[in-house]
């Protein structure tokens, strides 16, 4: 077998139009509008991210939105561990991971802290329940701690989210509940 040259190869791909059709199937030209709208949407999600996961003093809160939002969909109704991975796209070991944080187990219990070794534990947000029909399954359920954790985390978002609004004249705030409204229809109708 002999191999093309590296120019061969080239004109081949551009011969056949693979360039062409990969192009406008998965990279659409973008609008400068909506190039700019991008820009300015990614960077506010950067802040919004640090105002939601910190608190008004700056200090970040004890849980991360990825376990926040595994503690949100538990609120709504027990999952099995399998089940999340899935919702989250994330690898079950993964979600198994997440769900070991949000139980309050250690990894490494050798390298615990004196402080813990003493008795102060880590709040057990989730739990695991066996399924009574098969034990292999197991599902993670929210405790009332967990309930809590979730609504102090809404809470605080919610206030350092509001604080920012208040900085924003009436109008302006109109005009953004109208966007956001048609922004989160899309965004639901197209995920």
């Amino acid at each position: 077998m002999t191999l093309k040259p590296l120019e061969q190869m080239i004109n081949d791909v551009e011969g056949s139009g693979i360039r062409h059709q990969f192009a406008q199937k998965n990279y659409p030209t973008i609008t400068e509008q909506e190039s700019r709208c991008a820009q300015d949407l990614l960077m506010i999600t950067t802040y919004m991210r640090r105002i939601t996961t910190h608190d008004r003093a700056g200090s970040g809160f004890p849980i991360t939105m990825q376990q926040y939002s595994v503690l949100k969909a538990l609120k709504e109704q027990t999952h099995l561990i399998s089940e999340l991975a899935d919702i989250f796209k994330v690898s079950r070991p993964t979600m198994s991971r997440i769900i070991d944080s949000l139980e309050g187990r250690r990894r490494n219990p050798s390298n615990e802290s004196e402080s813990e070794r003493k008795g102060n534990r880590r709040a057990k947000l989730v739990e695991r329940v066996d399924s009574l029909d098969d034990r292999r399954l197991v599902y993670a359920r929210i405790t009332q701690e967990g309930l809590d954790m979730l609504d102090y985390y809404c809470d605080k978002s919610e206030e350092n989210v509001a604080a920012v609004l208040r900085r924003v004249p009436l109008e302006n705030l109109n005009q953004l509940e109208q966007v956001l409204a048609t922004l989160r229809m899309t965004l639901e109708t197209h995920s």
